[in-house]
């Protein structure tokens, strides 16, 4: 009886065996697969982790509080955020690139670094090594050069402005075409670049650089607030010879009311002072034929297609930096604005005063300033009730 039912389970597992092996066979090389895969991925992300940060900066600059007092008593702080460094265009720039004097760890302090040295990527329409350098000599010839017309170095050039000054790590904005998409985000547009760019994190990248560059990467505010660093300055105005606060005057406009209130469409001080279609960093001074606010100028600045456009020639006699506050020269604007405060004040304290006296008469209807003598009194009351 015993070996019965043992024949027959035999036969039982035998069969089931049979059935099941190859789909158990193919489970477990699926799994073998999938495991192999991840391990791949993670490897290639850790190669690409190292290959991004070969002497493994980050180690040590991932700390908040990695900081110090330098010799001029400034606060230096050397904190690395990798998740928004990640998310920028140096993302692909690995450490050693800019900080070329940095070759062992610990490391002694590093130098100044040369945004003009070459990168590790390559300009794809040139096919050479990327460089700054044509930026810099632009700015070399701009108002915020170094070097004047004469070939002498100016006066006070640590005021002049380097590239970190006003440029600190940018984070990608990209555009969005499509509707039903968050603002910035547009996957579907990157959907249409990754049918051809397949291979690793290229189309992200390329969509992100290049989208960012369509549009501004500061609001209007922000751009004003980052000139105002020097121009907003007190002393830094005396020193270069500069006249009337020009940050505070822009505030008082209603550009600057726009800004403020944070229209990203109010012209800001590069879409005032950089000449319609040429390169940001080509700031010329007031008194050069080149400037954008040269009073040949002035009118194309402001009828530029993004601004007024339909605008006559008499625009270019706008007053942006009005100083109000200067008799000798702004006396028009100076007087009419004190004859408006003083025009305002007059009006509200009459208002007010005659709003005193009828809340006064209600509450003592009886009240005088001037008492009747007794007899008149009476003569009025009695005339009063006859009538």
């Amino acid at each position: 009886m015993n070996i019965d039912i043992n024949n027959r389970l035999h036969s039982v597992c035998r069969d089931r065996w049979r059935s099941t092996a190859p789909v158990c066979m193919i489970r477990g090389l699926l799994c073998c697969l999938l495991m192999f895969c991840g391990f791949g991925l993670f490897l290639s992300d850790a190669y690409a982790a190292a290959a991004a940060d070969e002497l493994n900066c980050v180690l040590c600059h991932k700390y908040r509080g990695l900081s110090r007092i330098d010799e001029a008593g400034d606060f230096r702080l050397y904190y690395i955020n990798k998740g928004l460094f990640n998310k920028g265009p140096h993302k692909r720039v690995q450490c050693k690139d800019c900080h070329a004097d940095i070759d062992k760890i610990p490391h002694d302090p590093a130098e100044k670094v040369d945004c003009t040295i070459q990168c590790h990527l390559t300009e794809p329409s040139g096919n050479e090594k990327f460089t700054h350098k044509p930026v810099a000599e632009v700015l070399a010839k701009s108002v915020h050069g170094t070097v004047d017309k004469g070939e002498e170095d100016v006066q006070y050039p640590e005021d002049y402005p380097y590239c970190t000054d006003c440029h600190d790590q940018p984070l990608y904005r990209p555009l969005s075409f499509f509707k039903g998409q968050a603002a910035g985000v547009s996957e579907r547009g990157l959907s249409r670049c990754k049918t051809c760019h397949q291979t690793g994190d290229f189309a992200e990248d390329f969509y992100n650089h290049v989208t960012s560059r369509l549009q501004k990467m500061r609001v209007s505010s922000e751009i004003v607030k980052l000139c105002a660093k020097c121009h907003g300055d007190e002393e830094f105005q005396e020193r270069h010879g500069l006249q009337g606060n020009v940050v505070a005057s822009y505030w008082e406009t209603f550009h600057g009311k726009a800004a403020y209130f944070g229209s990203d469409e109010a012209p800001d001080c590069i879409d005032c002072h950089v000449v319609y279609g040429e390169n940001v960093h080509s700031i010329a001074g007031r008194a050069s034929r080149a400037s954008a606010t040269h009073e040949a100028n002035v009118s194309a600045t402001c009828r530029a297609s993004e601004c007024h456009a339909d605008a006559g020639e008499q625009i270019a006699g706008y007053q942006v930096h009005t100083d109000y506050g200067d008799p000798d020269k702004y006396p028009l604007q100076y007087y009419m604005l004190k004859f408006f405060k003083y025009l305002m004040a007059g009006v509200l304290y009459f208002f007010i005063t005659i709003i005193f006296l009828e809340l006064l008469r209600r509450l003592f209807p009886d009240f005088s300033f001037i008492k009747q003598p007794e007899e008149k009194r009476q003569s009025t009351i009695s005339t009063a009730a006859k009538q």
